[in-house]
Parts: C-alpha cells; structure tokens; sequence
C-alpha cells in the first residue's frame, strides 16, 4: 500500500473508500465490542504529465481545456465521464445555463467543494468547454489580473478515481462488503460476515458477496445492531452476539448514511435517510422509520 504512485497503472488496496468508511464504527459497552462496516475493493491508480505556465495567447477553449486538467481531471475523468463516485459531465451543458453552473462551481454541491477561490475567468473558460458552448469557447481567454498559486500547479496529476471492475463487478475475489465485530478487550475478530449482495447474483445460488456500503450502524441494547449502507437498499438487523441476519426490509432507495435511533412517550424508533443516488442506483428523498407494533 506504500508504493508510489506512477505513470503506470497500479492496484491500490484498501481502495480510496476501502476498509472502514466515514459512517464511522458502532461500539456496544455491554460486550465490548465494535462493529465495522468495510469496502474490500481495489482502485486503480494512475499518474500523468502536467505542463505548468500559461500559454501567452489561447482561447477559451484551450483555456478550458487546460484548466479542467487541473482542476477537474481527478473526479471527473479525461473524458468527463466521470470516476468513482463522481458523475459524467456529458451533456451536461442541456441542464444548466453558464450563469447557473458558474452559481454552482462558487457554492460548492454535495462532494463538490466550491470553486469561489477560482478567478472566474478561469471558471468561465472551464465553463465553454465543459458546457460545450460554442460561441465562448471561440473567444480569446483573458488571463485573471492576479493568478492563484495553489497545490494544483504540480508537475503530475491523478487521471481519476477508477474502480478495479470487470463486468460491473469489483474485479477481485468477494467478499466486497463485510461487517465485523471486534472484541475491544482482545483485539480478536469475533464474527465477520458479508454486508449486502448483488440480487441477479443471488438469483444464480451464488453465496452472497457483500457489497459497496457507505454509512455506519447502530447497536441497541437488546441485542440488535441495525444498518442499511449497502447498495442493494436494504435495512437490515443483525444479532449482535453472532452476526445472524433476523430481519431486512426493502427501503425507497439505499441508505447511505447512518440511522438514529430515539424515544418518544416510552416508544423506541429508529429512523434512516434514504438518499440513494450513489453506486448508480435510484434516488429518494424519504425518511423511513421503524418501531414495535403496539400491544394490544
């Protein structure tokens, strides 16, 4: 995991999102143990050439061209397909208006950072290009009175954040998901089992493989540890002591983020944000909650 990155593509593991996540571990003070959810997945890692210096005359076209490889290569590839979990930027001229996306690049938009430290001439020229308009990208760029110096004017740059896939699939043996728990006392691996599975694979009688999760768990005192994370959209809970699989449920898209769990006149409720959208899957905006029927 210490080689350095290269002009040659290599194989990094634990991945970029590998190993534990930023949902973070659950930990039960009863039996001392901590529960963590990993991506076991390989990325690919790959370095090229970048030219520093301005060119004394060029369109906004070259200009744009030239700034998207420094500012926006790494997350949205060379050919603005997109990489990893990062979106295409084709045809993304058809959703918004340059004064919109200009709006955007300043504020910033979920893993996007903003962009207000750019001189907007510099914005504006990665605009004509990324937007694909013809009449600004025709224009003669006008270089900012005062150009920023930041960590981007190096020498090499990463072409992106490319997974290690074949066929759709993470192209090593599964497990690709697992969730384990880890006795805080010993150090020992308790139970480890996989987190999520692919439903045309498991139509096949293929053992579950676990997949991509992003998002933690949370562990009750009843003996259940709850997570979602996985990118088959389901909620699911756990035996703590064992890791059985006792209950699941079909959520509105994946949950992608950590459930809450609270009390109200005595009723325990846990609750989790499925956002989806990530791992190309569907997207949602709903809160799904869940509670014990009431006696009767």
């Amino acid at each position: 995991m210490f080689i350095v990155p290269g002009k040659k593509t290599r194989v990094q593991l634990p991945g970029f999102d590998g190993g534990g996540e930023w949902g973070g571990p659950s930990f039960d003070p009863e039996t001392g143990l901590l529960y963590v959810n990993a991506n076991q997945m390989g990325w690919l890692v790959t370095m090229v050439e970048r030219k520093p210096g301005v060119p004394k005359k060029e369109t906004n076209l070259a200009a744009g061209v030239r700034l998207y490889k420094k500012y926006c290569l790494t997350c949205h590839g060379g050919d603005r397909k997109g990489t990893g979990n990062y979106p295409s930027l084709i045809n993304v001229g058809t959703k918004y208006k340059t004064n919109e996306a200009l709006e955007l690049l300043k504020s910033g938009r979920r893993m996007m950072p903003s962009f207000a430290y750019v001189p907007d001439e510099e914005k504006k020229a990665i605009l004509s290009y990324v937007l694909e308009t013809k009449s600004e990208q025709k224009k003669n760029y006008i270089a900012p009175s005062q150009p920023i110096d930041t960590f981007r004017n190096l020498p090499y740059a990463m072409t992106g954040y490319y997974k290690f896939m074949m066929d759709g699939y993470p192209a090593i043996s599964p497990p690709w998901g697992t969730l384990t728990a880890i006795d805080l006392n010993t150090g020992e691996h308790v139970w480890k089992t996989t987190l999520g599975e692919y439903p045309e694979l498991k139509s096949k009688a293929i053992a579950p493989t676990g997949t991509e999760n992003y998002g933690g768990s949370i562990v009750t005192a009843g003996g259940l540890l709850f997570i979602a994370a996985a990118r088959d959209g389901k909620m699911r809970a756990f035996n703590k002591r064992t890791g059985q699989v006792l209950w699941e449920y079909d959520l509105p898209a994946p949950g992608f983020s950590t459930p809450s769990m609270y009390n109200i006149n005595g009723k325990q409720y846990i609750v989790i944000a499925c956002g989806g959208g990530k791992l190309g899957t569907r997207s949602s905006d709903a809160f799904v909650a869940f509670a014990l029927p009431e006696k009767k």
